[in-house]
């Protein structure tokens, strides 16, 4: 690995509303978008909870819902990062959107208009394949880098800013605009209905009352640059992508490994990549699903990287916002900075009484103030696909052709 690689900017499209403050607030506050169904019929689902994007949240014009919220989380995160892409080399700029459902909500029309004997233009299924969203950002942003959407379930949002890291590392890009988008739709509504996997009371992560998760959408974007380039333009960074890691269970397509034996190596092989050693995490973002499973699941793989001694604060948002499936773990990218930035960590939402088996330091009730200088998120998914970020806090970088404060010229 050649660069390291700085986290610049940040942009959001949640539950809450538009922005990152929006975001940051809502769980510093504990608070929940959780609630019965509004925007999607759903046959057969009555009450189902969600977390969804408020409809006036963003524009309503005639780009699909899933386009529009990273339009949005993408333009917030350049601003943030101070960032003017006509004044870089868009060659070398790249673009890595994760989803799992893309624009799935098409297919869904088509059909339902198959149904009805309804006219529907068959173009636009086959004009918005299954990684337009990345490459419908790259073409409204004007980038001509590489353009990536990985898709590992509920994965994918880490693995995006763990290839954004490895393109910035091995000089294929100076800046990626990286992270996860997802927009609610029928199909996946009911699938995880179908599975058993979603709660008709309140998300509870870790909790003993836990018995499902409730889907969320939105989308989060963040702004990755080499230290090279974020030196020159003096840009100081939120925190440093220090360390990512994969694995993968084979198990089962949609149980994870009971004993957490894939998570645990994702998270380890993360910190081998950032070259630290389990004791140097200050704070944990969990998956934290709130299904009986995976948090079990999660307590065990916690527990193997960090000793059941040590008891690392850590908390999780799915209680929040729902699980956003791709888009979760860029969502969780985001909070680590703010950890990083402001020296807080959120309760975790819909976390009351802690599970009897649960050794973990859930983080819950109020904000708990840490000075954290390394957080590990990490994600697991379907397939049994797992992955982790380091994230690291960095020293602002000095202006360009200033001398940093505090050190004496060598000039006699």
């Amino acid at each position: 690995m050649s660069s390291r690689a700085f986290l610049t900017g940040c942009g959001a499209v949640s539950p809450f509303g538009v922005g990152v403050e929006t975001l940051w607030t809502a769980l510093r506050a504990g608070r929940s978008a959780v609630a019965a169904l509004r925007g999607i019929a759903v046959d057969g689902l009555d009450g189902v909870l969600a977390a969804e994007v408020p409809p006036a949240a963003v524009a309503d014009d005639a780009r699909e819902r899933i386009d529009r919220f990273a339009a949005a989380a993408a333009h917030e995160a350049l601003r943030d990062a101070g960032l003017r892409l006509a004044d870089c080399d868009l060659t070398r700029v790249a673009v890595v959107v994760g989803t799992s459902l893309g624009a799935m909500p098409i297919g869904e029309r088509y059909l339902r208009a198959r149904h009805a004997g309804t006219p529907f233009a068959a173009r636009r299924l086959l004009g918005h394949p299954y990684a337009a969203t990345a490459t419908t950002l790259a073409r409204a942003l004007g980038t001509r880098g590489p353009v990536l959407s990985p898709s590992i379930a509920c994965a994918s949002g880490t693995q995006a800013i763990g290839l954004a890291r490895e393109l910035i590392a091995h000089d294929h890009a100076d800046v990626v605009v990286a992270g996860g988008a997802e927009a609610l739709c029928e199909f996946v509504l009911a699938g995880f209905a179908c599975l058993r996997a979603t709660t008709a009371t309140a998300v509870r992560p870790f909790d003993a009352r836990r018995d499902g998760l409730a889907l969320g959408e939105g989308a989060a974007l963040l702004v990755i640059e080499s230290e090279t380039h974020a030196r020159r333009r003096g840009a100081p960074p939120q925190a440093e992508i220090a360390g990512s890691g994969l694995s993968s269970d084979a198990v089962h397509m949609t149980a994870p490994a009971r004993d957490g034996a894939g998570a645990a190596r994702a998270m380890r092989a993360a910190l081998a990549d950032a070259d630290l050693a389990a004791d140097a995490v200050d704070v944990v973002s969990a998956h934290g699903t709130a299904t009986v499973f995976n948090d079990a699941m999660e307590m065990a793989a916690l527990d193997a990287v960090f000793g059941a001694a040590r008891r690392v604060p850590v908390s999780g948002i799915k209680g929040a916002i729902g699980h956003t499936l791709a888009a979760a773990g860029a969502f969780e990218a985001i909070l680590c900075a703010r950890i990083l930035r402001d020296g807080v960590v959120p309760p975790t939402a819909g976390c009351e009484e802690i599970d009897p088996a649960c050794r973990l330091d859930i983080v819950r009730g109020t904000v708990r103030r840490i000075a954290a200088r390394v957080v590990l998120s990490t994600s697991s998914a379907f397939a049994g696909n797992n992955a982790a970020l380091v994230l690291r806090a960095v020293e602002p970088l000095p202006q360009p052709g200033r001398r940093p404060r505090g050190r004496k010229s060598s000039t006699p």
